[in-house]
C-alpha cells in the first residue's frame, strides 16, 4: 500500500504536466496562427501599395510629361508646376483607398530641360493594421523623358557647274527653303534652340568677312631677284601676302624683257628674260576671300584656326617652270584683266568659289533663304572642303571665328544635337595642289573625325541626280554612303519632288532629335 499510495503524487504531477503542455500549445497555435494572419494580412495589403504605388508612378510618368509639353510650348517654371500638379490631382483620387499623397514638389534642373517630379504618399492598412500596423507610405518620383533639345544645323551645298544641268540650282534652293521651314517655323519662337547655318562649295570655300580670321598675313619686302621672289613665293603661297611699301595684298607673275633683235618676232614664240613682278589684288579679276587647303595634320581636323591651324587663302599658283609661251600668254593676260583657266603664270582655278560667304549659325530664316536664292552655280567639285567648313560651323573650336549670336555649342553641352546636311551632284574631283591627299580621301577622313568623339555629329548626305557613269571609288553617291551617320542618314534624289520630300524628311528627322525620348 504504501507503495501504491508513493505512486499516487506522481501520477498527479504527470497530469499537471499535461494540462501544462496542453497549454502551452494552445499558446504556440494561436501565436502561429496570429503571426500567420499578420502576415497574410501584411501580403495583402502590400500587394495592394504596390498596386497603388504603381498608379501613382504611371501618373507621375505622365504628368512630368504633360509638363514637358507646356515647356515645349513656352509655359514658365510656375506654370509647368502648377499643370503638374493639377495632372495629378484627379488620378490620385480615382487611385481610392483612402490613400493621401503630399503636394507634387518639381524640380527644374539648370543646365538641361529635365523635369523631376517626386511625392509621399502614405495607404491605410485593412488587415495588418491588427498588428499595430495602421498605414504605409511611398515615394515615387519622375524624370521627364521628353525634353526639349538644342539643334545647330549646317546646309553645305554643290555649288559647282554641273548643278546648272537640269535645273538643278533651282530645285536645289526650293528644296532647301522647305528644310527651312521645318526646322524654322513661323509660330515657333525663336529662342536661340535652333540655328541654321549654309556652306557653299566648288572648287573652293569664299571666307567673306572671315577671311581674316582663318588665314595667315605676311608683309614681304622688295624682291631683288626672280630666285627672291620664288623663295617668297614657295614659303608664303599659302599666306595673304602683303607689300612691304605700300601695304597693299598682291600675287606674284613673270614679267618678260624680250630680248629678239627684231620687235616683230616680240610674241609668244619670242625669246625672253623673265623677272618677279607683284600684281595687286585690287587690280586682278580674282575673289580676294577665296580658300583652299588646309595642311598639314590641321587638314583632318576641326582645330581653330591659328599660327599653325590656317587655310590656305585663294593666292593664285605662279608657275616658274612654265615655258616662255606660257609666261608670255600669262604676262598678258593679266595685265589685261586677269588669267583665265590654267593657262600662263598664274592659275585662278583655285580661286574660284561663290561671291559670297559663309552664312554662321543664325534663326533669322529670311536670310538663310535669301542666300540660298542668290546662289549660282559655277567650277569644279572640292567636296571636302564644304565637309570641312560644314563642321567648322558647328565647332566650339572655332567659337572665336563667329558672331556672338553664331557660337557654336560646347560639344558637351546638355541636350545639344549638332547635325550636317551634305549635298552633292557627283564626283569630289577637285583638290588643290598643296594637298596630300584627293578630296575623296580627305572627305572620309574629316567625316571619321567629325562622327567620332569628341564632336559626334550627326551627317545626313543627299545625292542629288548623281549620274550613273560615276562608278569610281571617289565618286558622289560612294562619299554620300560612306559619311552619313547610318544607311537611313544618306538619301538620293532623282527628281525635284524627290529632292524635295528628301529635305523634308531630314528636317523632321532633325527636329525629332530635339525631342529626347
Amino acid at each position: 500500500m504504501g507503495q501504491v499510495m508513493d505512486m499516487y503524487p506522481a501520477n498527479r504531477q504527470s497530469h499537471s504536466l499535461a494540462r501544462d503542455d496542453r497549454g502551452n500549445l494552445t499558446v504556440l497555435t494561436a501565436f502561429i496562427l496570429a503571426s500567420m494572419v499578420a502576415l497574410v494580412g501584411l501580403a495583402v495589403d502590400l500587394e495592394f501599395i504596390f498596386r497603388q504605388q504603381a498608379r501613382v508612378q504611371y501618373a507621375m510618368d505622365s504628368a512630368v510629361l504633360a509638363g514637358a509639353l507646356s515647356r515645349q510650348a513656352g509655359a514658365t517654371d510656375e506654370e509647368v508646376t502648377a499643370d503638374i500638379r493639377e495632372y495629378m490631382s484627379p488620378l490620385i483620387a480615382s487611385a481610392g483607398g483612402g490613400m493621401t499623397c503630399t503636394p507634387v514638389t518639381v524640380v527644374f534642373t539648370d543646365d538641361s530641360e529635365d523635369i523631376l517630379g517626386k511625392m509621399n504618399c502614405t495607404q491605410p492598412t485593412f488587415i495588418s493594421n491588427i498588428m499595430g500596423n495602421d498605414d504605409m507610405s511611398f515615394n515615387v518620383a519622375s524624370t521627364s523623358t521628353f525634353s526639349v533639345g538644342k539643334i545647330d544645323v549646317s546646309f553645305v551645298f554643290d555649288v559647282s557647274g554641273s548643278m546648272n544641268s537640269n535645273n538643278r540650282l533651282t530645285l536645289l534652293k526650293e528644296a532647301a527653303v522647305i528644310a527651312f521651314d521645318e526646322l524654322l517655323p513661323d509660330d515657333q519662337v525663336r529662342d536661340g534652340t535652333v540655328r541654321l547655318g549654309i556652306v557653299t562649295y566648288n572648287n573652293s570655300v569664299n571666307a567673306g568677312a572671315y577671311f581674316d580670321e582663318v588665314t595667315r598675313a605676311v608683309t614681304i619686302p622688295a624682291d631683288t631677284s626672280n630666285s627672291n621672289g620664288l623663295s617668297n613665293y614657295n614659303s608664303y603661297n599659302s599666306a595673304r601676302m602683303y607689300d612691304d611699301a605700300t601695304g597693299k595684298r598682291f600675287m606674284y607673275y613673270e614679267n618678260g624683257t624680250c630680248t629678239e633683235s627684231d620687235p616683230d618676232e616680240c610674241d609668244q614664240h619670242g625669246d625672253y628674260d623673265w623677272d618677279v613682278a607683284r600684281w595687286f589684288w585690287e587690280d586682278s579679276s580674282a575673289t580676294d576671300t577665296c580658300v583652299y587647303e588646309r595642311t598639314g595634320t590641321y587638314a583632318d581636323s576641326d582645330a581653330a584656326p591659328g599660327s599653325f591651324a590656317w587655310i590656305g587663302a585663294g593666292n593664285p599658283r605662279w608657275n616658274f617652270y612654265d615655258s616662255d609661251r606660257d609666261k608670255y600668254r600669262g604676262e598678258n593676260e593679266i595685265e589685261n584683266g586677269g588669267a583665265n583657266g590654267s593657262t600662263g603664270a598664274l592659275d585662278f582655278y583655285y580661286a574660284t568659289c561663290r561671291a559670297t560667304g559663309p552664312v554662321p549659325l543664325t534663326e533669322d530664316k529670311a536670310a538663310l533663304t535669301a542666300h540660298v536664292n542668290s546662289m549660282t552655280a559655277n567650277g569644279g567639285t572640292a567636296g571636302h572642303l564644304g565637309v570641312a567648313w560644314g563642321w567648322y560651323l558647328l565647332s566650339p573650336n572655332w567659337q572665336n571665328v563667329w558672331p556672338e549670336t553664331a557660337k557654336p555649342w560646347d560639344y558637351d553641352e546638355v541636350n545639344v544635337t549638332k547635325a550636317v546636311i551634305l549635298m552633292t551632284d557627283g564626283d569630289f574631283n577637285t583638290n588643290h595642289p598643296s594637298a596630300s591627299k584627293n578630296s575623296f580621301r580627305q572627305a572620309m577622313d574629316l567625316c571619321d573625325a567629325m562622327k567620332a568623339e569628341p564632336s559626334k555629329v550627326q551627317i545626313y548626305t543627299v545625292g542629288f541626280q548623281v549620274p550613273s557613269y560615276v562608278q569610281t571609288t571617289s565618286d558622289g553617291q560612294t562619299i554620300m554612303e560612306y559619311c552619313a551617320t547610318s544607311p537611313s542618314y544618306a538619301f538620293d534624289a532623282s527628281s525635284g519632288d524627290e529632292l524635295k520630300e528628301v529635305y523634308r524628311e531630314i528636317a523632321q528627322s532633325i527636329s525629332d532629335l530635339r525631342i529626347k525620348s
